[in-house]
């Protein structure tokens, strides 16, 4: 069962408790939780890199999480002044471009997916920005930015389209459901 956000807005230390002692999620190595302005859940996170990607000197990453309890999420990178990040919001805000909002939700992020899924998000995101920074590459298919022409940026590669199928919100008998739905 996910981590409800809801629990998160309520009692943001005993969401970062849960991300540090449940082994739920990979690579928390710390985690601090409090309530910020507005009642927003504020979530400080150290996350180490995969195992593989430690061995090729992957950083390890702060991020702070702003949960809004209209369950908006802002994710920002700590100690990130000096570094390139191909997908971050314009300024103010600078809080890292997770997902385009009118996109297919099998391809995104809802809140009914939990705390987990977004910790899981966000970690991935911070892993593909390295990588960008090294090759130059997107590690996957790269969405663009901004507004589409028309309803929700096309798929380009057949593995998205696949995937976008094996995580449909609704699915046939056939597929496979989210696993935090």
């Amino acid at each position: 069962m996910a981590y409800p956000l809801k629990a998160v807005l309520a009692a943001p230390g005993a969401a970062a408790d849960h991300l540090l002692h449940a082994d739920t999620v990979y690579g928390v190595e710390q985690a601090a939780g409090r309530i910020g302005p507005g009642g927003a859940a504020l979530l400080e996170l150290t996350l180490r890199p995969l195992p593989a990607l430690e061995r090729e000197n992957y950083p390890t990453e702060r991020v702070r999480l702003v949960i809004r309890p209209d369950y908006t999420v802002h994710a920002f990178p700590l100690d990130s002044s000096n570094r390139a990040f191909k997908h971050r919001n314009p300024p103010p805000l600078r809080d890292l471009c997770l997902q385009y909002p009118s996109d297919d939700a099998a391809l995104r992020w809802i809140p009914e997916d939990g705390l987990e899924a977004l910790i899981t998000l966000v970690h991935r995101h911070l892993l593909y920005e390295e990588a960008w920074r090294r090759s130059g590459t997107w590690p996957a298919e790269d969405a663009p930015h901004g507004q589409p022409a028309h309803g929700t940026h096309p798929l380009r590669t057949a593995e998205t389209q696949q995937e976008a199928r094996r995580w449909a919100r609704h699915p046939s008998p056939h597929q496979k459901r989210h696993p935090y739905l």
